[in-house]
């Protein structure tokens, strides 16, 4: 009778096996949460505050915070100072960009662009929102009636 012997080879993971399922549970989990934020963002106007939700980065904005007079619609393919230089914390992939962010002019903003033509920029005292919209102007007209 034959004896066969295995000998361990580097293919074969060391250690526990539960690391590797841990790490693709984590890698799915990240890949699931960055299609809702991508699908499921939205921006309104509610209670004097401009809340926006999204699976990350979230943000709720009193509308006193924001320098209503400062907002208007950009189309960052000719604004080129308010595009981003360097994403800070955030999620890039192609046509996505959400989280903060530094622009070329300097200043700190949050974003959420997935269209680089219709972008509402919204100054507040503290940074600039970036946020892709088909009716920027729209946006911009119900702000101001809500003053």
């Amino acid at each position: 009778m034959e004896k066969t012997t295995y000998f361990w080879t580097i293919t074969q993971p060391k250690g526990n096996a539960y690391v590797m399922s841990v790490l693709f549970l984590l890698i799915g989990g990240i890949t699931v949460g960055i299609i809702f934020a991508m699908k499921g963002t939205t921006i309104a106007i509610k209670d004097g505050e401009v809340v926006i939700k999204t699976f990350l980065y979230g943000k709720k904005i009193p509308i006193e915070n924001i320098d209503v007079d400062g907002i208007r619609a950009v189309n960052l393919n000719l604004d080129k100072e308010y595009n981003v230089s360097i994403r800070t914390n955030g999620i890039g992939l192609p046509n996505f960009l959400s989280g903060w962010a530094k622009l070329n002019n300097g200043n700190k903003a949050l974003v959420y662009l997935t269209d680089r033509n219709n972008v509402l920029l919204m100054p507040t005292k503290k940074y600039t929102l970036l946020f892709s919209m088909e009716t920027p102007d729209e946006f911009i007209e119900k702000i101001k009636s809500a003053l």
